[in-house]
């Protein structure tokens, strides 16, 4: 089985979507290119959603049921950490804002004590837990005002 995103990706595509319908119905979507179809397909394939046993499609049962087995225990009730690998550092920074904010912020919080005057080099040293690219981390941590920063950049603080 594949990664969940991939499946949900497979899902959110309204066209491969309505082949992994047809699939699971053993209807055919007249109105969908043979090429597309045979994209369509690979894409379910690659993500687990069908199995391609001989020249039949059909539901992946099994491998669905296994992975949802799977992330049974992943389950976290801090939505935070699905953009952290499981060390604790960034994978991904999330695309929504709201949720890149939160995120900033948990890591602001938890670098940088209020009312502490860092130096460029002591701030570095305590991102690098979180990223092996410390100066978009900084820099993001300012853009977002969570730090603070002297013009020259010589002192780092939380406002």
């Amino acid at each position: 089985m594949s990664d969940v995103r991939a499946i949900l990706a497979c899902l959110a595509n309204e066209e491969v979507a309505r082949v992994f319908a047809s699939i699971v119905l053993h209807v055919d979507p007249d109105d969908i290119p043979q090429a597309r179809k045979e994209k369509a397909v690979e894409a379910l394939s690659r993500s687990g959603l069908i199995t391609a046993e001989t020249e039949t499609l059909a539901l992946n049962s099994a491998g669905i049921r296994a992975e949802l087995a799977g992330i049974g225990g992943k389950v976290t009730s801090d939505p935070l950490q699905r953009w952290l690998d499981e060390s604790g550092r960034i994978r991904q920074y999330p695309r929504r804002a709201n949720e890149r904010e939160k995120l900033l912020t948990t890591i602001g919080d938890q670098a940088i004590n209020a009312g502490e005057r860092l130096t460029e080099a002591e701030v570095n040293s305590r991102l690098e837990r979180y990223t092996s690219d410390v100066p978009t981390l900084r820099r993001y941590l300012v853009v977002h005002r969570i730090l603070a920063r002297e013009n020259d950049g010589s002192r780092y603080w939380r406002p």
